[in-house]
């Protein structure tokens, strides 16, 4: 692959990996194992080999990018360990989502290695929870949070960080204070994201995968129509009273020196209601323009990469191919970036970075769809 000039940077100041893509849960919302999930055709599951991951790992290292794992379970990857002490030991920062349910067997590991920070996915007290999760999950998980908070004192160390993700759906919108204020120890926590429901209109899936399909030659959209929803599931929601539980566990973040993120960022009920109405064009936050692919790389579990947090459907190399450097800097991501340059994908409003704003804080990858 020959690499080409552009204004991109040398190098991704942002790395996500996909080390695998089984997951040991089967969460209701989940766009990839969850009840409309794509994965649930797939023949057989992908996993990065090891040293494929090292191998890249180490081409990025001198360029010190951030780097974060996605799965399935990034803790159900054999070589975990090696990525992370790599990583680290190269002296940069590693954050990754986790289910939370292998945290207490690993909590004396995690805090050797320190991995930066940890974004743990609890959606609600118990009950709540595990209606999206799984039975037994949300107590495994608290065995886990505080097993690795007693591990990092008894090691004396502040790494890993702890952060909750917090997926609002119809199902747990109601019980969103009620968990952050009363389910959960906030001095645990150095960090909080709560992000609505991520989701596509038909429409919005179909008009990608015909921009796709005309603009890039790709025939399928699987990752994109595994967002696809009718907003109508929303209707039940009361907006007035999940915008006031945003903003009261927004001020409680404030008052301890938690960082709050929230999906979308701007906490106002008409704003709220947009979103859930996908009425996008209306909404405080809508952007016309995307950073994440002039900063960010996203490497599959089947080793393409590309540049969006969210859809992966339209790869731009494979590192199985040519190195990750080279995929950075090569033809087919100038193509992609000028077509950016020029108009958002229709599917743009179903990322949580888009609403987020693209480096605001490294918020997790989501599979919540």
């Amino acid at each position: 692959m020959k690499p080409i000039l552009s204004d991109a940077t040398a190098a991704p100041a942002w790395v996500v990996i996909q080390l695998l893509e089984e997951c040991n849960l089967r969460c209701r919302m989940c766009y990839e194992w969850g009840e409309a999930g794509s994965y649930h055709a797939l023949d057989k599951l992908a996993q990065l080999d090891l040293d494929l991951v090292l191998r890249t790992v180490r081409e990025c290292l001198p360029h010190q990018p951030s780097f974060e794992f996605f799965g399935g379970e990034p803790m159900l990857y054999p070589g975990i360990w090696e990525v992370i002490r790599a990583i680290r030991e190269g002296g940069c920062e590693l954050a990754f989502p986790t289910n939370g349910t292998l945290l207490e067997a690993h909590a004396d590991r995690l805090v050797d290695q320190g991995p930066t920070r940890l974004w743990v996915s609890l959606d609600g007290p118990a009950e709540i929870n595990d209606r999206q999760r799984g039975r037994g999950v949300f107590k495994r998980v608290m065995r886990g949070l505080q097993a690795l908070e007693a591990a990092k004192r008894a090691a004396g160390s502040r790494y890993p960080e702890l952060g909750i993700t917090y997926v609002v759906t119809p199902s747990n919108a109601d019980h969103v204070a009620d968990f952050f204020l009363r389910g959960i120890d906030l001095s645990l926590l150095s960090c909080v994201s709560i992000e609505l429901q991520s989701y596509a209109t038909r429409e919005q899936a179909q008009a990608y995968g015909q921009a796709l399909s005309t603009h890039f030659g790709v025939a399928a959209t699987p990752c994109a129509n595994g967002y696809v929803r009718d907003p109508g599931i929303f209707t039940g929601i009361d907006m007035e009273a999940l915008t006031a539980q945003l903003i009261e566990v927004s001020a409680a973040c404030a008052q301890r020196g938690i960082l709050f993120h929230s999906q979308p960022k701007t906490l106002e009920v008409e704003n709220i209601r947009n979103y859930f109405s996908a009425n996008w064009q209306a909404m405080i936050d809508r952007r016309s323009r995307c950073a994440i692919p002039w900063i960010t790389a996203e490497i599959s579990a089947r080793g393409e990469v590309t540049t969006c947090h969210t859809f992966n459907d339209l790869p731009v190399g494979n590192i199985h191919d040519h190195s990750l450097l080279e995929i950075w800097r090569g033809e087919r991501m100038k193509q992609l970036r000028d077509y950016l340059r020029a108009q958002l994908f229709p599917i743009c409003t179903a990322c949580c970075r888009y609403w987020g704003g693209a480096g605001a804080l490294p918020a997790p990858r989501k599979r919540d769809a």
